[in-house]
């Protein structure tokens, strides 16, 4: 793909600008514009920042209340970022320095996509399995700091607001439900098992606190019986009710819930989804496009692995093939210790590359161990990158160690390239570690950037001689064709009216993983949160368009490292600012001596 003239000759405009020395106006009103940036990007932050669990436990923040899921709290966001915006709009951004005018790009685009959202509001549920407020709330509470007894008060409090907040998710389902916007029975037969393994026994309950947790408040003079007391009051006399009446709710629903999935059956569902579409690609695109570029990509991706089936002398067909891997024993771990072994092999012989392709390495450490048992099985399909906490400064791949025989681990070095070395783990902490950034951009994770760049992380290990195995081929061939495929039946079922069982055999008929697996990534991109999954490979396609455009501009003055330090070292940030910013680092590179 060509990027456009105009994009060109406003990157060269930009570029001219920022090599030109100030005179004292010019350096008054640069002062002016950064400081009055400053002030607004304080504002910005301060008030997202309220609801972040996430950013609050990775600043090491108090956090004193749950987030606020309610209608009222969003139209309030709305009018906070359309205020911002305006506020943002006013400030001259010819007079900023480069990594300022990111941060106004940044922030007027996320001010812009709320904006945009503003009527779609009832179309994003959080009753979702992938992407769980309750979920997110117990791995917070699971790792907080508890040091003594002010943080013990603190996790009590957060306690308390938890009923509240599911009685706040059953309230929101029941407004759906009014507005015909019931999730569909598949996603309810799902949802209602995982709100029902919450009910228990308080010291099964997720929030119940283990003892070793207990150890440091108890030394510092907190009372943990009278603590221990009181949360087995609340989960006993108010948590398990309230879920109950959730778990309830859903169950008496399904006979009227739709048997279809996708976002594009309900009134106004369409036009939701076309906005979802450009707000997790980041990138001005519509599904048909979308759809398209996943089409294209499945028949080139199949014609590949065909000739390395041919290579490896298969003599069987396709579908014996996809057979013979998710079976033979020598594609299956035979323990979760297994399957850590298996994905810390491909780290080994990346790390002596590394050099080569990065100027900089982040500082956190970095491994793989089991993803909770709890969570591995209908929630989790696959595993997850967990960033260094204050609590463990190592970031972690949390594999699925669960129903072995179900997981071919054909894709293990592609897997472990993505989510650790070069990819997330990379990325994430390269951006954590950055000091020049101001604290929302620290904590920015636009999918389409951080799942992008960690696919093109994986991608470029082939570039590297990493896959020289051709099953290690496959695997990364057979992992582009998972995502691929995700841009044909997301939008397929989602705008196109495909069944949920028509979007199955189409991933059955091309990928590697189970059908377990698929039917749970199907639920995931049709009733879950439909358009997320486009960010992966779309993101991934941006950074390689652009690194192609960066190789054909600079000639023997491109170097691989300084595009990847470009890539990523300004930190996450939408696709088409990414766009702006490696057009800006081009015409810089042209300069260097």
């Amino acid at each position: 793909m060509k990027i456009s003239g105009a994009l060109k000759a406003a990157a060269l405009g930009l570029a001219a600008l920022f090599l030109l020395a100030p005179s004292i106006p010019q350096a008054a009103a640069k002062e002016s514009a950064s400081a009055e940036l400053a002030k607004v990007l304080d504002e910005y932050w301060q008030y997202r920042l309220e609801d972040a669990l996430y950013s609050r436990l990775q600043l090491g923040l108090p956090i004193t209340r749950l987030p606020d899921l309610s209608e009222e709290r969003f139209r309030e966001t709305v009018q906070v970022a359309r205020r911002l915006l305006e506020k943002l709009e006013r400030i001259d951004a010819s007079s900023l320095p480069h990594e300022e005018w990111l941060s106004r790009e940044i922030a007027a685009w996320e001010c812009r996509q709320t904006v945009a959202l503003q009527d779609h509001f009832w179309h994003f549920p959080e009753m979702t399995v992938h992407a769980l407020p309750l979920r997110e709330i117990q791995e917070v509470l699971a790792v907080a700091p508890l040091r003594n007894r002010a943080d013990l008060d603190g996790y009590l409090g957060l306690v308390r607001q938890y009923p509240g907040f599911v009685r706040q998710l059953h309230k929101k389902f029941e407004t759906r439900r009014a507005k015909g916007i019931l999730p569909p029975k598949d996603l309810i037969d799902v949802l209602a098992p995982v709100f029902r393994s919450y009910i228990g026994k308080p010291e099964e309950s997720p929030l119940w606190l283990a003892d070793a947790r207990l150890e440091a408040p108890k030394k510092d003079g907190a009372d943990v019986a009278a603590f221990q007391a009181e949360v087995r009051k609340i989960v006993e006399g108010e948590i398990n009710p309230a879920l109950e009446n959730l778990v309830n709710a859903l169950t008496a629903a399904r006979p009227q819930a739709p048997e279809r999935t996708g976002l594009g059956q309900y009134p106004g569902g369409e036009a939701a989804y076309r906005a979802l579409v450009r707000y997790h690609t980041t990138l001005d695109v519509t599904p048909e496009q979308v759809h398209q570029r996943g089409l294209d990509e499945v028949a080139r991706i199949d014609a590949r692995m065909a000739e390395v089936r041919a290579k490896l002398g298969f003599q069987g067909s396709k579908a014996d093939f996809q057979t013979m891997i998710r079976t033979d024993g020598r594609f299956l771990g035979k323990s979760p210790e297994d399957v850590a072994e298996r994905l810390m092999a491909p780290i080994r012989r990346i790390e002596p590359r590394i050099k080569d392709y990065f100027l900089r390495t982040p500082k956190a450490p970095y491994g793989v161990k089991r993803l909770n048992p709890a969570l591995e099985g209908s929630t989790m399909t696959f595993g997850m990158y967990q960033a260094p906490t204050p609590a463990d400064a190592q970031g972690y791949y949390l594999f699925n160690g669960s129903q072995l025989d179900q997981r071919p681990l054909m894709n293990a070095a592609a897997l472990i390239y993505h989510e650790l070395v070069p990819g997330h783990h990379f990325q994430i902490n390269l951006q954590f570690e950055n000091p020049g950034l101001p604290a929302f951009r620290k904590m920015n994770f636009q999918t389409a950037f951080v799942e992008g760049w960690a696919e093109y992380a994986s991608e470029l290990g082939i570039e590297m001689g990493l896959y020289e195995n051709p099953y290690d081929l496959y695997g990364r061939l057979g992992m582009d064709m998972f995502l691929s495929n995700r841009l044909v039946v997301d939008t397929g079922m989602n705008l196109m009216g495909w069944p949920r069982e028509k979007a199955i055999q189409y991933m059955l008929g091309n990928v590697l993983e189970s059908e377990t697996q698929i039917r749970s990534e199907t639920l995931r991109y049709s009733a879950d949160i439909p358009g997320q999954a486009l960010a992966y490979k779309m993101g991934a396609g941006k950074i390689w368009e652009l690194r192609r455009h960066a190789e054909k501009e600079l000639g023997k003055k491109f170097d691989i490292r300084r595009f990847h330090e470009a890539v990523i070292g300004s930190g996450s940030m939408p696709m088409t600012v990414l766009e702006k910013h490696i057009a800006w680092w081009i015409e810089q590179e042209k300069t260097r001596g």
